[in-house]
């Protein structure tokens, strides 16, 4: 049985989630309905920021992990031996 690999949540990735979540949220609210104060409006951009969060978690951590693995690949040994 293969032992699984758990990828911890560190609090950058939070941050970077919620700033792309609440920007593409209020993009997509200014999208549909016009900008104002009203109710509605801010509904569009709190379910449009849940929505982003939700479909962008997963791709933000994978591109976290690639990045770390590209660092470690050029900090790391040098000679190709990958375990």
């Amino acid at each position: 049985m293969a032992q699984e690999q758990e990828v911890p949540v560190n609090r950058a990735d939070l941050l970077v989630l919620a700033a792309v979540s609440v920007v593409g949220g209020v993009l997509i609210a200014s999208w549909m309905l016009p900008p104002a104060i009203t109710p509605q409006y801010l509904n569009a951009i709190m379910v449009s920021t849940m929505l982003l969060a939700f479909f962008l978690f997963i791709p933000i951590m994978g591109a976290r992990l690639f990045i770390d693995d590209w660092r470690d690949g050029e900090n790391g040994d040098r000679d190709g031996d990958q375990t």
